[in-house]
């Protein structure tokens, strides 16, 4: 019997051993869908693992050598044997090198040309198949070295620590069947089958498997770390667009992601559309830094926007000081109004603040509508930008318009009022009628007193009986009646805007003016 076939181990454990190897780099293979990486290392896992099984399956006592020792000594078996550590060698070491694998051409030659002197020799007889059995064996080993070798230089990228474990696992049992394999062949033939001889010889092939598995598994491990990168990275990117692009707009238009985004989606919807504007923030802006500038507006919209997420409405906008916001929701009106009530209380809070370092007071105008608009997206496919589109914006702009020029806190359309659940839980008056473009007929406006400083208020309250008999007189052209009452309304808020226009509006017509 020659020296490999009485080579002799544990069939089963030795056929689990590989089999469990390759099913778990083919599940690694899978997940990581990297086949050129794995596909030599799957090879010699697949070879491995069908020749150890085909021996269990053969032996009744599950105790067969690498190769049917019943084979003659000068049969194909180390033919074959020495042609599988050579294919095991070349992807390894193609894998490492990449293009250059063809400067690979000379090991394959010399290759074959050792297993053709081998060859030779075992038809010469016993004593110069024994050498030609150790030449081979010493041929593998150096194969084996080799190959392992490369598969450390393919993943020179690992951290230094990993390299060294793999280096050692990979190398001494090698080195060990390089040198004690020949020298167990030639010089000490009783020792071929001890335990000492076996581990030489079969010992190795194990090694490179588990060598392999580990790079595997590193890999795999460097893989998935890169993976949680990435998801981190895309988790902060998400945050990050996020507070560009608001989650409620996406769940308006029934999108999960911004990647599900598509140029030209829309949606058709009513709305309670909310402008807000600091008043004189130029003039303010003018005595300020930039730093300080921009401290101020950031400051002003973490007490403000706040107030919005919380009643259910979404900041669409920011324009400098402006806010412009959507409310979806079935009670948008109320949402929308409870806003602008608790952002006038805010103001009167912060300007208490502001007295107190002698800085002076700054008010707040807002505008509501109510009404049909169309959400969605506009641009170029390269640059898209969510926005909103209809009539009822420009009207909700045109009504903090009309708050500011009037010096008015809240000013709400009459689409609004009706959408109110209780508009009678509010103290409110009505202003008049304004006209806006695109549309026919004039829009009526309520000025809401709730959320007033204290004192404000009352005065408004109280104001607001002149006020009332003076809008009727003027509807009713009667101007004179209008002009008292008018001025009545200003002896006691004279910093009312609206009373004040409709004065001078009623005086020159009383006088013969413009009609």
């Amino acid at each position: 019997m020659s020296f490999l076939g009485r080579l002799s181990v544990s069939g089963a454990a030795e056929a689990a051993s590989w089999l469990s190897l390759l099913l778990v780099s083919l599940f690694l293979a899978g997940i990581r869908q990297r086949w050129p990486f794995y596909r030599p290392f799957l090879g010699f896992l697949v070879t491995g693992a069908l020749l150890r099984t085909a021996a269990v399956l053969t032996d009744p006592i599950f105790t067969l050598p690498l190769l049917p020792g019943s084979w003659p000594a000068f049969d194909l078996k180390l033919l074959v044997f020495a042609t599988l550590v050579q294919a095991w060698l070349l992807p390894c070491l193609a894998a490492a090198l990449g293009r250059r694998a063809g400067r690979l051409r000379w090991l394959a030659l010399g290759g074959l040309a050792l297993q053709t002197a081998a060859l030779a020799l075992l038809a010469t007889g016993q004593a110069a198949a024994r050498l030609a059995e150790g030449l081979l064996i010493g041929w593998w080993s150096l194969s084996g070295l080799l190959a392992v070798a490369g598969l450390l230089l393919s993943a020179r990228r690992r951290p230094p620590s990993a390299r060294l474990a793999g280096l050692l696992l990979a190398v001494l049992p090698l080195v060990l069947a390089a040198v004690a394999g020949p020298l167990a062949a030639a010089l000490l033939p009783p020792l071929v089958d001890t335990l000492a001889a076996q581990l030489a010889i079969r010992l190795p092939w194990l090694f490179c498997a588990w060598v392999l598995f580990a790079l595997s598994l590193s890999e795999m491990s460097s893989s998935c770390r890169h993976e949680a990168d990435i998801d981190l990275y895309a988790s902060d990117m998400a945050t990050s667009v996020s507070r560009f692009i608001p989650s409620e707009f996406l769940r308006q238009l029934s999108k999960d992601n911004l990647s599900d985004l598509r140029l030209g989606d829309h949606i058709k919807k009513d709305m309670t559309i909310f402008f807000s504007d600091i008043r004189a923030f130029t003039e303010l802006s003018e005595g300020l830094t930039p730093e300080e500038n921009f401290a101020f507006i950031n400051s002003y919209f973490s007490r403000m926007v706040p107030l919005i997420d919380a009643h259910g409405g979404f900041v669409d906008k920011y324009m400098g000081d402006g806010i412009m916001a959507l409310f979806p929701a079935e009670n948008g009106a109320d949402g929308a109004l409870q806003v602008a009530v608790e952002m006038q209380k805010k103001m009167t809070e912060y300007n208490g603040h502001r007295a107190k370092m002698d800085y002076r007071a700054i008010s707040l105008g807002v505008g509501l509508h109510t009404g049909t608009l169309m959400l969605g997206v506009v641009g170029v496919a390269d640059h898209m930008e969510g926005t909103v589109v209809s009539d009822a914006v420009n009207l909700s702009s045109r009504l903090q318009s009309i708050a500011k020029a009037f010096n008015l806190a809240t000013v709400i359309s009459e689409a609004t009022f009706m959408a109110l659940n209780d508009p009678g839980h509010y103290k409110y008056r009505f202003i008049g009628k304004v006209r806006v473009k695109g549309k026919s007929d004039p829009v009526s406006v309520f000025e809401i007193f709730d959320g007033l400083p204290p004192d404000l208020f009352e005065r408004k309250m109280k104001s607001n009986r002149f006020f009332e008999q003076a809008i009727l007189a003027y509807y009713q052209k009667d101007y004179p009646d209008a002009v008292f009452y008018f001025k009545q309304a200003l002896d006691v808020v004279p910093e009312d805007g609206a009373a004040r226009f409709y004065l001078e509006l009623c005086l020159r017509r009383t006088m013969g003016g413009k009609k």
